[in-house]
């Protein structure tokens, strides 16, 4: 009897999860500590590109006030430079990310609601409060919060140390627009 009971209930968690698209990877210091937890993290949804968003270009020489004010927030202009903008879009949602940028899948900003502006740069971009240069970073600007997300390896200045970008959860499989004149 307790075996048809642990079935239905078996059956009810592992739907539960899948519908909530979660999925259990290791942390990043797995490999030294086996017996580290599991942790538990928003999974990018898989699309076909037949469904993949049509995400306008904007343009460099005239972009709309919105985009103008995320050019700002990021500093595209001041401390980037606009030929070092590789691609920029406003994503319908902040679960499309990874399927534009290499990501881990933990990033807090997945779980960020509605759209999502995302900035990305071909190049070096220095972190002042750190001392770092991070190499082809992304930004992003949502409703709730702003910066820069490390996609590329990141040097520190005082070291010389360079410490690799964790390989994505899912390889990115689209590109955001290049910017237009």
């Amino acid at each position: 009897m307790s075996k048809l009971i642990a079935l239905p209930i078996l059956t009810v968690a592992l739907v539960g999860c899948v519908s909530l698209d979660v999925v259990v990877t290791e942390p990043p210091d797995s490999t030294t500590s086996p017996t580290s937890p599991r942790v538990a993290s928003p999974a990018p949804v898989t699309t076909p590109a037949a469904v993949a968003p049509t995400l306008a270009p904007v343009s460099a020489s005239h972009p709309g006030t919105e985009a103008a004010a995320v050019l700002a927030t990021c500093r595209i202009g001041e401390g980037v430079p606009i030929d070092e903008v590789a691609g920029m879009a406003k994503l319908p949602s902040a679960r499309d990310l990874p399927h534009y940028a290499p990501l881990t899948g933990r990033e807090p900003v997945l779980r960020e609601p509605g759209p999502l502006w995302v900035v990305q740069i071909r190049g070096d971009v220095p972190e002042p409060m750190s001392g770092e240069i991070w190499t082809n970073p992304i930004c992003i600007v949502s409703s709730s919060d702003s910066g820069y997300l490390g996609t590329g390896p990141i040097t520190n200045l005082a070291t010389g140390q360079v410490t690799p970008r964790e390989p994505p959860a899912v390889p990115p499989d689209r590109t955001l627009p290049p910017l237009a004149p």
